[in-house]
C-alpha cells in the first residue's frame, strides 16, 4: 500500500500514484510499459494476473526494475505530515526524511520495556508509565538477591524461594553428577579392556623373552665348555711342548764333538726348530699326545741303539747319526703337517 495522499501538503504528480492503490508510491517499481506501482501492490497483483493492470500488456516479476531517478527525486522532495498527526504531532517533512522522523517521534505509540506488560505508551510517556508499571522489576529489598515484578512483592517469601531454588539447583547438580558418573565408567570400561589386551599382549611378549634367554644360556653353557675343553687341549699341549723340549735338549751333541758332528749337530738342531713351530701350530688337536710320545719313543730307541752297538768307524757313524736324526726329524715334521693340513 502507497502513502494517503491526503498526507502530502501541495501538488502530487499524477505520474508519482500507484496505478493499483491509487496512493503515492511506496518502494516504487516501474514496468517496461512505464506504468509504475508500489512494491507490494503489483506483487500481490501478480499473483493473480499476468498483465499490467493499467494497460493489460502481458508482465512478469522479472521484468520489473526501479522507477527513473528524476521521478524518484520527484517523489523525495514531496512533503508529507507525521503519521503520528491525529495525536499531535505538527512536523512536516520531505518524504526521503519520513521514516528518520517517525523512529525518533514523541507522539509515536510504542510497547512498554518491561517483560509482560501490554501496555502502549506515547515515546514522551514511557518514563512515567515506567515509574508506576506493574511489570517492572527490582530487587529484593530483604537481600535475597531475587529479582521481583511489582505485583509480587506482597506475595514473595524469600525462604521459600531460596529452598526452591537450593532444590532446584541440587536437582541440576545431581544430573549433572549422574551424567558425569556414566562417562566415567564407560571411560573406565574401555580403559579396562585396553588394559587386559596389553597386558596379554607383554605377557606374550614376556614369555617369548623368556625363550630366546633360554637358548642363549644355552647357547653360552656351550661356549663356555667348549672354551673349557680348548684350556685343557693348550695346557696339555703346552705340557707336552715342555716335555719334547727337554727331550731335544738331551739329544743335543756334546761340545766336543768333531767339526762334522757339529755341523750335522745344527742342522739337526735347525730341523728340530722347524719341527717345533709345526708342533706349536697343530697344539690345538686332541691326538697330539699320542704323536707326540710315539716320536719322542722312538728316539730313545734310537739312542739306545746307537749307545750299546758297536763302534763304528767315524765317517760310518757320522753318517748313520746324520741320516737317523734326519729321518726321525721328517717323519715327526711329515706326520705334523698332514695333521695341520686336516685341521
Amino acid at each position: 500500500m502507497g502513502y494517503d495522499l491526503e498526507r502530502f501538503v501541495g501538488y502530487v504528480n499524477e505520474g508519482l500514484l500507484c496505478c493499483v492503490c491509487r496512493d503515492v508510491l511506496e518502494r516504487p517499481l516501474q514496468a517496461p510499459c512505464e506504468h509504475a506501482y508500489c512494491s507490494a501492490c503489483i506483487s500481490s497483483w501478480l499473483l493473480h494476473h499476468h498483465s499490467c493492470p493499467e494497460d493489460r500488456l502481458p508482465l512478469d516479476v522479472g521484468s520489473l526494475k526501479p522507477l527513473y531517478r528524476y521521478m524518484r527525486n520527484d517523489l523525495n522532495r514531496l512533503q508529507i505530515r507525521c503519521v503520528n498527526a491525529g495525536q499531535g504531532c505538527e512536523v512536516i517533512c520531505s518524504l526521503e526524511s519520513l521514516h528518520t522522523h517517525e523512529d525518533e517521534c514523541e507522539f509515536a505509540f510504542i510497547s512498554c520495556s518491561n517483560t509482560g506488560c501490554p501496555v502502549q505508551v506515547e515515546r514522551r510517556g514511557l518514563e512515567a508509565h515506567l515509574s508506576e508499571c506493574n511489570f517492572r522489576s527490582r530487587e529484593c529489598p530483604n537481600g535475597c538477591g531475587h529479582t521481583l515484578l511489582s505485583v509480587d512483592q506482597s506475595q514473595h517469601n524469600c525462604v521459600a524461594e531460596l529452598r526452591a531454588e537450593v532444590e532446584m539447583l541440587r536437582a541440576e547438580m545431581l544430573c549433572k553428577v549422574e551424567e558425569v558418573r556414566r562417562e566415567m565408567e564407560s571411560r573406565l570400561d574401555s580403559q579396562r579392556r585396553h588394559m587386559v589386551q596389553k597386558e596379554s599382549q607383554l605377557k606374550s611378549e614376556v614369555e617369548e623373552l623368556k625363550g630366546q634367554l633360554s637358548r642363549v644360556m644355552c647357547d653360552m653353557r656351550a661356549l663356555l665348555g667348549a672354551e673349557r675343553l680348548r684350556r685343557q687341549e693348550l695346557a696339555e699341549a703346552e705340557l707336552e711342548k715342555r716335555e719334547l723340549l727337554e727331550l731335544l735338549r738331551d739329544l743335543q751333541p756334546t761340545r766336543n764333538q768333531p767339526p762334522a758332528d757339529q755341523a750335522s749337530s745344527d742342522q739337526h738342531q735347525g730341523d728340530l726348530q722347524s719341527w717345533e713351530l709345526h708342533a706349536e701350530l697343530s697344539r690345538h688337536q686332541q691326538r697330539e699326545a699320542a704323536a707326540l710320545h710315539a716320536s719322542s719313543l722312538s728316539l730313545h730307541s734310537a739312542q739306545a741303539s746307537h749307545l750299546s752297538g758297536p763302534p763304528p768307524s767315524p765317517q760310518l757313524g757320522e753318517a748313520a747319526r746324520k741320516g737317523g736324526t734326519r729321518s726321525l726329524t721328517l717323519d715327526c715334521i711329515k706326520r705334523k703337517s698332514r695333521e695341520v693340513t686336516v685341521i
